[in-house]
């Protein structure tokens, strides 16, 4: 394969999610969408019987303002033996304004005396919803193959921009503060708020079996799938109209009245409110449905982190899809 590249950017056009662009090499390639209403599912195929020893493979995603848009491998994702070298994949991510972002590939399988390294970022709008899962097994158990590879590491990065809100109190702060010196007789400041975000999550696993023995108690024990799943939901503002209000004839905001602190302090504490119900109805559901295995689920910087141990991957990526299924309200 060596070095391979999936781009794929949606859009919200006439009501549906649809391609606004798209760039594949091979292996990759792309089924065509199902789309009901607004929302759309994409299944990326990877054609070949897996990693190899130097392949690269980059997939790029921008899930553009109010799409609707869930993205799925076509299967389990192998890494063979990668002998003295290894293999490498890395995901881009972005979503843009109340854009709906859900990406579940499915778990990765690492066979004996492999060497595979993901790495994910993810640039999301605050007022997104957006969803993202990693499940990799301990090898092929049918095989015989467990804790056989050589070295497994998955790094994620999730960063969330300022919620809109905000940026437009900073903006009309300003503003204000333009006029007043405008009517001082001072000349007017220049500098303009930037765009800021943050680092709202990050985690990191690492597997290496010749220096870890993880059937041991804290680890993964008789557990064959280890699943992490991150859930951002959006951040909105009750009262946006103190944000948004139109300047007066001075050029000073109508109402300027709610500072960005006043307003982002609003936001966050409505959004720990959803997160606190969400960590309920999942835990609830794990409840209900009997899930077998470990769960976990917690608030973190900014969002929600699952992480999840079991002895099946589709006890595992089917409970991820129940999330996602009652974060988006499918």
């Amino acid at each position: 394969m060596g070095s391979s590249i999936f781009r794929l950017a949606t859009a919200l056009r006439h009501g549906r999610t649809k391609i606004d662009d798209v760039y594949f090499e091979a292996p990759f390639k792309l089924m065509t969408p199902f789309t009901n209403g607004r929302h759309s599912d994409f299944i990326v195929m990877f054609a070949s019987p897996g990693f190899l020893q130097g392949d690269e493979a980059h997939i790029d995603i921008d899930f553009g303002p109010g799409s609707d848009a869930t993205i799925t491998t076509q299967s389990y994702e192998k890494v063979l033996n990668t002998a003295e070298g290894s293999a490498s994949r890395t995901i881009d991510l972005r979503a843009q304004g109340e854009a709906k972002a859900v990406f579940l590939p499915f778990p990765v399988i690492p066979f004996r005396n492999s060497t595979f390294t993901n790495v994910t970022t993810a640039h999301i709008a605050a007022e997104s919803t957006f969803i993202y899962a990693d499940v990799v097994t301990c090898g092929r158990v049918g095989m015989d193959e467990r804790w056989a590879m050589r070295r497994f590491t998955n790094r994620l990065r999730v960063y969330v921009a300022e919620p809109a809100a905000v940026e437009q109190a900073l903006h009309n702060q300003i503003e204000s503060e333009r006029a007043s010196a405008h009517r001082r007789g001072r000349p007017p400041k220049r500098t303009e708020p930037q765009l800021r975000e943050h680092l709202a999550f990050a985690d990191r696993m690492l597997l290496e079996p010749d220096a870890f023995d993880y059937t041991n108690l804290g680890m993964w024990r008789e557990f064959t799938h280890c699943g992490v799943v991150y859930v951002h939901l959006p951040e909105l503002d009750a009262a946006t109209n103190n944000a948004e209000s139109a300047l007066n004839v001075d050029g000073v905001p109508a109402d300027s009245s709610a500072s960005p602190e006043a307003i982002r302090a609003q936001i966050e504490s409505a959004r720990i409110a959803a997160e606190d119900d969400l960590i309920s109805r999942i835990r609830s559901h794990a409840d209900a449905v009997g899930f077998v295995g470990e769960l976990g689920v917690s608030r973190v910087v900014n969002g929600l982190c699952v992480r999840l141990l079991t002895t099946r991957g589709d006890n595992a990526f089917d409970f991820i899809k129940d999330i996602a299924d009652i974060v988006t309200g499918s």
